[in-house]
Order: C-alpha cells, then sequence, then structure tokens
C-alpha cells in the first residue's frame, strides 16, 4: 500500500505537530496523550473529507 500525504491548512499544521509532541511524551497520563491521538486523528479525517485532495506516493 501506497503512504497517502494529506493536504492542510498551516493552522491545522501547527496544531498537529502540537498534539504529535504530547502524543509522544511519556511523562504525560496516558490519557492526556489518548485525546491528543484522538484529536490529532480527527483533524486528518477532517483535511481528507474536506475535498483538499491527497496524493498517493509509494
Amino acid at each position: 500500500m501506497g503512504k497517502k500525504t494529506v493536504k492542510v491548512t498551516s493552522e491545522e499544521m501547527q496544531e498537529l505537530k502540537k498534539l504529535a509532541e504530547i502524543v509522544k511524551n511519556p511523562r504525560l497520563p496516558m490519557s492526556d496523550r489518548r485525546i491528543a491521538k484522538t484529536q490529532y486523528e480527527s483533524i486528518i479525517n477532517y483535511a481528507k473529507s474536506s475535498n483538499r485532495g491527497f496524493i498517493t506516493s509509494v
């Protein structure tokens, strides 16, 4: 399966970076990391469904 790149706005990218740091931080409680992961996935799914398109690469 190829890798898909989703187009996101600059504001979404900033939020994704912030959420990724939370998810990767083992010092934070697991509940906070799960919430951040869910929010991250929601932003990605919103970007996919908002007809901005995506690029498939191998």
